[in-house]
């Protein structure tokens, strides 16, 4: 059976609610929340977006991944302008969702102009059938 506890960490350990007996010699897994949410990481990609790709890119939805032994945020980036609709992804951004640093690099920033430039010089779709 699955039991669920809600602790906080202090001083590098998990402190349990008063009173509380765990089963002895229980197994236990630790989940770790992430200290960064959704809205944070969203602008903090943003930011990272305009500063390195174009003032015309913005992060989507994120989605909480593990890359690696880390979670992390991803948001697809896309191409926006204010004649029409968002378009991409042109790439991903993923923000580190405990540090809140950003785990993309130069190939991503080279990669997501190349594509933007692709897309942007590509004929409009009409509506499909």
């Amino acid at each position: 059976m699955l039991s669920t506890y809600e602790g906080v960490v202090q001083h590098g350990r998990i402190r349990l609610p008063t009173g509380l007996a765990l089963p002895e010699g229980a197994r236990v897994y630790v989940t770790v929340v992430p200290t960064l949410d959704e809205r944070a990481a969203r602008r903090k990609a943003n930011g990272w977006l305009g500063e390195n790709v174009g003032d015309r890119v913005m992060a989507s939805d994120g989605r909480l991944i593990t890359n690696g032994e880390r979670p992390v945020w991803r948001f697809g980036a896309f191409v926006t302008s204010t004649m029409q609709e968002p378009f991409g992804p042109i790439g991903y951004v993923e923000v580190d969702a405990a540090s809140g640093d950003i785990r993309s690099g130069e190939a991503d920033i080279e990669e997501m102009i190349q594509r933007g430039e692709r897309l942007e010089q590509a004929p409009p779709r009409g509506p499909q059938a």
